[in-house]
C-alpha cells in the first residue's frame, strides 16, 4: 500500500490488535528518525492523569485550585474540565503577542498572566471550546504529585511500561535534530518543544500504533477507565468531531458507507500536521504524521478504508 501526499516528509504505520505493524516512511533527512505528533501528545498527558485517578492519587473532581493558584475561575474548574476542555479557559498560544514570540517558551506565570488578561470565556462545564492550556496544566498537576518533570513521568508511566523505544517526550531544553523539522508555507518559525503537556511526544508511526493498542488492550489503564475516557463526548469544531477525556471520536463513512465511530487524535501545528484513526470494533490501527500542510487525516483515513476494503495491508 503506498500513500499519496504533497508532504514533505511522512511516516505512516498500519496495524491491527495482535499482528505485525506495516511502516512506510518518505521524505526524511538522513539524521532525522522522528516525526513530531503534536496534540496527539494530549492522549499521552491524559493517560498519565488517569492512571493517577486510577491510583486514587486524584480525583476528576478535584479543583485546579488545589495545585496552581491565580487562575480565572480555578477554584470551579475540575481536573474532569481540563481533560475534556469544557473549563472555560482561553487557551494562551492563541493570544497575539504569545503567537509573535512563539520561539520563546512561556512559564507557567507567563500563562496564569495571559490567562487573567482574557479573562473566563465562559463559566466552567458550561460550554466546550479548546484549550491547550488546559492540558499545560494537567502536566503541571502530574508534575506536583510526582515530583518529577512529566518527561520523566511518561518514559516511566507509558514508554518503559509497554516498550516505546523511539518515543520521545520534548522538553524547551532538547534537541531536535533527529525530528522532521516543520515546514510551514508561511514565514512562520514554530518550535516544536513549547507546546509542552499539549503535545510533547516525538515518535515513529509504529509507535504510536503501540501506544494505542496497549490503550486499547488496557495495559495502561483499565478497560474501565478507558471506556470511561469515552462515556461522555462533545461537539468540536468540525462537523461530526468529538472528544472526551483526551480522546477524540470520529463519525465517518464505514467499509460499507454507513456511518461508523472511530477514534484516536488530530495534532498540527504550522508545517506539521498528524492524525491517528482507530476502528475500535475491528481493532484495526492507522497512524500519519507529517511534515508540510498536507492532510494527515485524509491520509490516513483513506489508508484505513482501502485496507479494510482489501482485507490486507
Amino acid at each position: 500500500m503506498h500513500t499519496k501526499s504533497k508532504a514533505t516528509s511522512l511516516t505512516a504505520a498500519l496495524a491491527d490488535q495482535d499482528g505485525p505493524i506495516w511502516t512506510e516512511t518518505q521524505g526524511l533527512e538522513d539524521s532525522e528518525k522522528l516525526h513530531y505528533w503534536a496534540s496527539v501528545g494530549k492522549s499521552f498527558t491524559a493517560i498519565i492523569i488517569m492512571q493517577l485517578v486510577e491510583n486514587e492519587r486524584l480525583s476528576l473532581e478535584d479543583k485546579l485550585s488545589n495545585w496552581i493558584e491565580n487562575v480565572p475561575n480555578g477554584d470551579l474548574i475540575t481536573i474532569r474540565m481540563l481533560l475534556d476542555h469544557t473549563s472555560g479557559l482561553y487557551s494562551t498560544n492563541e493570544d497575539p503577542e504569545a503567537v509573535k514570540n512563539q520561539q520563546h517558551p512561556m512559564s507557567l506565570q507567563d500563562n496564569i498572566n495571559i490567562l487573567n488578561k482574557h479573562g473566563p470565556l465562559f463559566c466552567p462545564g458550561q460550554y466546550w471550546r479548546y484549550s491547550n492550556t488546559g492540558y499545560l496544566f494537567l502536566g503541571e498537576v502530574a508534575e506536583q504529585i510526582y515530583g518529577q518533570p512529566l518527561q520523566q513521568i511518561i518514559k516511566d508511566q507509558i514508554f518503559t511500561k509497554i516498550g516505546l523505544n523511539d518515543s520521545h517526550t520534548l522538553s524547551i531544553q532538547d534537541d531536535v535534530s533527529n525530528v522532521a523539522k516543520p515546514q510551514p508555507s508561511s514565514d512562520q518559525k514554530p518550535d516544536i518543544r513549547t507546546p509542552g503537556p499539549a503535545g510533547p511526544i516525538a515518535a515513529t508511526s509504529s509507535d504510536m500504533v503501540r501506544f494505542w493498542r496497549a490503550f486499547l488492550n488496557g495495559e495502561l489503564v483499565k478497560p474501565a477507565t478507558r471506556d470511561q475516557m469515552l462515556t461522555r463526548l462533545y461537539p468540536m469544531f468540525d462537523k461530526k468531531t468529538y472528544y472526551g477525556l483526551g480522546i477524540m471520536a470520529m463519525e465517518v463513512p464505514g467499509p460499507d458507507g454507513k456511518p461508523t465511530i472511530r477514534i484516536g487524535h488530530a495534532g498540527g501545528m504550522p508545517g506539521i500536521k498528524a492524525f491517528v484513526m482507530i476502528d475500535p470494533v475491528s481493532r484495526q490501527y492507522v497512524s500519519v504524521a507529517l511534515t508540510g500542510d498536507g492532510p494527515a487525516s485524509a491520509v490516513a483515513y483513506n489508508m484505513l478504508r482501502k485496507w479494510q476494503e482489501s482485507s490486507v495491508p
